[in-house]
């Protein structure tokens, strides 16, 4: 699987490289975003207080233009939510598998106001948006037993970002930032129900336009 990812990374940055050399320039009405995000997050369930631990994961996004200024994005996501909660006084591993779908809406704002928007190489990126997820697997590993769950539910919650893009080329992109998220429904199976109450994540990511 990273071989292919790596593959098709590849063959993105080869297209982006024979675009800088074209002289012809077009408006850009597609985009494709990879992004990748590293953080901390807060996990409540019930009966439980909440838990902090750490997210890594990653989205595949397309977007289009919506207007002038905004853009709308939508596509897939992957996520891992790993903590070590106690149990009976022991500590414990527990390990959240989540499928993210994100609608976001984007914005690139110009820093250098007295430059021509077409020249500038640096953007100040604001964005917005709606998520739904689904927790696809729970690993709980005690010293005594091991448990794991599947398919424990959908909800939904509001997401941000906040960062930098840089225009590399007229086809290549890369931006990093800060992201948040926060689920404002609870996941529900077998009478428990859960949520994360924030994610805090640092994003790095990576633009392909067509």
């Amino acid at each position: 699987m990273k071989k292919k990812l790596i593959s098709v990374l590849v063959i993105l940055i080869s297209y982006a490289a024979l675009a800088q050399s074209t002289p012809e320039k077009k408006e850009s009405k597609f985009e494709l975003t990879v992004n990748t995000k590293l953080g901390f997050a807060k996990l409540k369930q019930t009966g439980n207080v909440a838990l902090n631990g750490n997210i890594n994961g990653g989205d595949i996004l397309f977007s289009l233009p919506l207007g002038k200024t905004w853009k709308i994005a939508s596509g897939i996501g992957y996520f891992e939510y790993n903590a070590n909660p106690t149990i009976a006084g022991n500590t414990a591993s527990l390990k959240n598998t989540y499928l993210h779908i994100p609608l976001q809406f984007n914005s690139d704002l110009a820093i250098f106001n007295n430059e021509n928007t077409q020249n500038q190489k640096i953007f100040f990126n604001l964005g917005l948006g709606l998520y739904t997820n689904t927790l696809l697997k729970q690993e709980l590993e005690t010293i005594t037993d091991n448990t794991s769950t599947k398919n424990m539910g959908w909800n939904f919650g509001f997401s941000s970002q906040i960062g930098l893009k840089f225009l590399l080329t007229d086809a290549l992109n890369l931006g990093m930032g800060l992201e948040s998220q926060s689920d404002f429904t609870k996941m529900k199976k077998d009478g428990a129900e859960q949520r994360i109450e924030q994610i805090n994540a640092l994003y790095f990511k990576m633009g392909f336009t067509f």
